[in-house]
């Protein structure tokens, strides 16, 4: 059993908000081989966070699950494709860092997660973001 982390962050974007743009520049300060360094136990193999930014016509709702099976945690972050549209690159990516920031704690700390220690994930999680200076 794989002890080590799997952060996935994603994107389901319409292409106007310009998330992909934020999201591929998140990618290169390497996310993924950060945590997949560290040891959080065996509880949790992985985190998978979707950003969200579709025309609220659609009315999607957010989705959180827990999959017990696979031992991974799905989320959904609700971006607002009329305030992503109008914003700078820069306040898109404050907007992203500071949900991301906010939003995946959140969610974690609403589950209680055997052999999986939350506290550091949730410490070394906000720590990075805001390493990257977005914030």
């Amino acid at each position: 059993m794989n002890k080590y982390l799997r952060l996935s962050i994603l994107a389901d974007v319409h292409w106007e908000s310009r998330v992909d743009l934020v999201l591929n520049e998140l990618s290169s300060f390497g996310f993924r081989q950060h945590f997949e360094s560290k040891n959080y136990g065996s509880g949790l193999a992985g985190v998978s966070v979707i950003l969200m930014c579709r025309d609220p016509s659609y009315s999607f709702k957010r989705r959180i699950k827990l999959s017990k099976k696979e031992m991974n945690l799905h989320m959904d972050i609700m971006l607002d494709l009329p305030t992503m549209k109008a914003a700078s690159p820069e306040e898109r990516k404050r907007i992203v860092a500071q949900r991301l920031f906010d939003e995946v704690p959140q969610v974690l700390s609403g589950y209680k997660i055997p052999n999986f220690d939350k506290d550091a994930f949730i410490a070394e999680f906000r720590a990075w973001v805001e390493s990257i200076g977005w914030k």
